[in-house]
């Protein structure tokens, strides 16, 4: 009886022991863990955060190991490693905004406005209705997405009309909207009727006169050449010549894209630097991810 009363004493103080060391363990780990994201060493405390996930699953832990991998520019492990949480309404939209971003950052336009727009305006909290509009709008400016930026700023606006930071963007946005973009397909059809005129509608002047004379040019003395019984050479300046006018035709659909693609970036710029930027650390409470 005394040596089964013992053992089961000694057990005891060993759980007892044992447990107390693990929770110590864990104190010196959080703090640990705390210091690295403060010092900005993300891969190192995604290293940490896996040795205390073995005793320890948690959705805010584990969005905190995703905020650190995308903070260390590791945007396809976010991608591809972290679902979207749906342990609460709090989880469920950082976790959206942060894949969302992770694929925004990736150059993914597109994937990163899908992830959201799902998302209904007035099934949100109020004070992410703003944020979850710039979410998306970012995206569809990059895409020149004008017919969805419309109806982004139709449904935001039944909820927060009065909100000053959506009144200015959306006066942003309309006036952006009147800045058309260049069409690539007219490009191509005009330097494929006169070489160097797609380039030309496009803005790039220099590259539209190079295109046509390297065209016209070579044409030219192709024709003088034959004119002359030069047959062998007129039909290798014919050659360079079709050379130089489906390159031509090619580079004027590179000119209308490069061009869009320009003033899609500036119009982004402005955008951007008028608003707060993705920052994912502040849409949690590190002290409460260790509580």
């Amino acid at each position: 009886m005394i040596k089964s009363i013992n053992f089961f004493l000694f057990l005891f103080i060993s759980i007892s022991i044992f447990a107390n060391k693990n929770d110590n363990f864990n104190k010196i780990e959080i703090k640990f863990i705390k210091e690295l994201y403060l010092s900005e060493r993300y891969f190192d405390c995604i290293a940490e955060i896996g040795k205390l996930q073995f005793s320890e699953r948690d959705p805010k832990l584990e969005y905190f190991k995703y905020i650190n991998y995308y903070m260390a520019e590791q945007y396809s492990a976010v991608i591809f490693n972290y679902g979207v949480d749906l342990s609460s309404d709090e989880m469920h939209y950082n976790s959206l905004f942060l894949i969302s971003s992770a694929y925004f950052k990736k150059g993914m336009y597109q994937e990163s406005y899908e992830i959201l727009k799902n998302m209904e305006y007035n099934e949100l909290p109020k004070e992410l209705v703003f944020t979850m509009f710039f979410r998306r709008i970012e995206p569809l400016t990059l895409l020149g997405d004008r017919d969805n930026i419309k109806d982004e700023i139709y449904k935001s606006d039944l909820i927060i009309r009065d909100d000053l930071n959506f009144i200015k963007l959306r006066e942003e946005l309309e006036l952006y909207n009147k800045a058309g973009l260049k069409s690539a397909t007219c490009s191509t059809l005009m330097s494929a009727i006169i070489p160097g005129s797609g380039q030309i509608y496009s803005g790039y002047y220099i590259n539209g006169i190079i295109s046509f004379l390297s065209v016209a040019v070579s044409a030219a003395c192709g024709l003088y050449m034959y004119d002359k019984g030069h047959k062998g050479i007129s039909y290798t300046l014919f050659f360079f010549s079709g050379l130089f006018y489906g390159g031509n035709i090619f580079s004027a659909y590179n000119a209308a894209e490069r061009r869009n693609n320009k003033i899609l970036q500036d119009r982004y710029r402005s955008i951007s630097s008028q608003h707060v930027q993705y920052n994912p650390g502040e849409y949690i409470d590190i002290e409460r991810v260790f509580n």
